[in-house]
């Protein structure tokens, strides 16, 4: 019985499916210590194009053995390290990759089960027949295809993995950097928070913000020189993301970066550098953008606050007017008419007469009372409307 008798029976014929004779790795390695039998099995894969090596003992075999080598043909009984004690250390050394037939006299279960606890993949029974071996080696190098079909995309996905995980991290950089970036009140500082993120990709990178004609210039070492001020300057008119050869300018209307020591021997971290730093730059120029928000409307709060206390002086005053007013319009009413009462006994007038004079006069008083009345509600509402300015600014 063989090993694995799940694995697919494979044609004889022309209608074979196995793998073409020169396939990379699938190189055949014969363990015998009988010349002859190593000479026969050469001889009879040879003449299949498939590449063979010959050793004849254990040890030598683990000599042998290197990527190139697909499949072993391995004796069970032999001197010195048999094939079962063969097999388990070259598993133990890491050679999985080889698909092991042993080869043996010995037809007991017990030695199949060594051979499979050994890590073996197939057996075989003297005397041979050749085409019952070309047909397991067939079903092996089967199998190495779908080995390293697998193996490849497990490294692959291997790769994602890395990829997607420092690629976490790069992004980090930046969810750090917009949450210190909220922290930073003026220009400057952002401006060196943002320099600080930059270098911690392992580059750096000079830094315009703010518009074109008012626009500070930063550089990691604190400001930029003339050369490097006239490069950030250059660079605005460039398009939102360029690159020449290691270096690369990002552009927004608030904020230019220019890098000049990309990595270009790792091209998929410089893919991943482009969309971090293009991120970063677009949240700088969204916070310069806030800060100059906020900056008008500290501007426009502190315009409404001069404006409210001017408003308050001007209505204490006009309060302190109007009562100022009434105080004099009442104390002249007074006098009118103590000094009218006096003239009356020298005018020589009627009591009719003097009765409506005093009508007159008294109308004329309740219209000018009334007239301060009204000015009085303006400057209520006046004091009304200030209150509620004040509450505002409170707010």
């Amino acid at each position: 019985m063989e090993l694995f008798d799940e694995l697919p029976e494979i044609q004889d014929d022309e209608g074979d499916c196995a793998p073409p004779d020169d396939a990379d790795g699938h190189a055949l390695l014969i363990v015998d210590d009988d010349p002859s039998t190593r000479l026969i099995l050469a001889d009879q894969f040879e003449s299949t194009g498939l590449r063979t090596a010959e050793v004849d003992c254990g040890e030598r075999c683990l000599e042998a053995l290197d990527d190139d080598i697909g499949i072993v043909l391995l004796d069970v009984n032999m001197p010195g390290l048999d094939g079962i004690e063969t097999c388990r250390r070259m598993r133990e050394a890491g050679h999985t990759r080889a698909r092991v037939i042993f080869i043996s006299a010995d037809d007991e279960l017990e030695t199949r089960l060594r051979a499979y606890d050994a890590g073996g993949n197939d057996f075989i029974v003297k005397p041979i027949e050749p085409k019952e071996l070309e047909r397991k080696v067939r079903v092996a190098r089967q199998s190495l295809v779908a080995f390293d079909a697998v193996a490849g995309e497990a490294a692959s996905a291997k790769q994602a993995a890395f990829a997607a995980m420092s690629s976490m991290g790069e992004m980090g950089t930046v969810l750090e950097f917009m949450r210190r970036s909220f922290g930073c009140d003026d220009e400057a500082t952002l401006a060196r928070a943002t320099l600080e993120a930059v270098a911690q990709y392992g580059v750096n990178g000079l830094l315009a913000v703010g518009c074109q004609d008012e626009a500070g210039h930063y550089a990691p070492n604190g400001g930029c020189t003339p050369l490097e001020q006239s490069i950030l300057d250059h660079s605005r008119g460039l398009q939102r993301i360029f690159q020449f050869s290691n270096r690369l300018v990002i552009n927004y209307p608030l904020a230019t970066l220019v890098v000049s020591d990309l990595p270009m021997q790792d091209p998929e971290l410089v893919g991943r550098l482009r969309d971090h730093l293009a991120v970063l730059v677009e949240a700088v120029h969204a916070r310069v953008e806030a800060l100059r928000l906020q900056a008008e409307r500290d501007e426009q709060s502190r315009a409404l606050r001069d404006a409210v206390r001017q408003l308050a002086d001007v209505v204490d005053s006009v309060e302190r007017q109007q009562t100022e007013s009434r105080d004099r319009a009442g104390a002249v009413t007074t006098e009118l008419f103590g000094n009218m009462e006096a003239a009356f006994v020298h005018m020589g007038l009627t009591e009719m007469q003097e009765t409506e004079l005093v009508d007159l006069t008294a109308a004329a008083t309740r219209s000018i009372a009334q007239i301060q009345d009204e000015i009085f509600q303006i400057g209520d509402r006046l004091s009304s409307a200030l209150a509620d300015l004040r509450g505002q600014l409170k707010d």
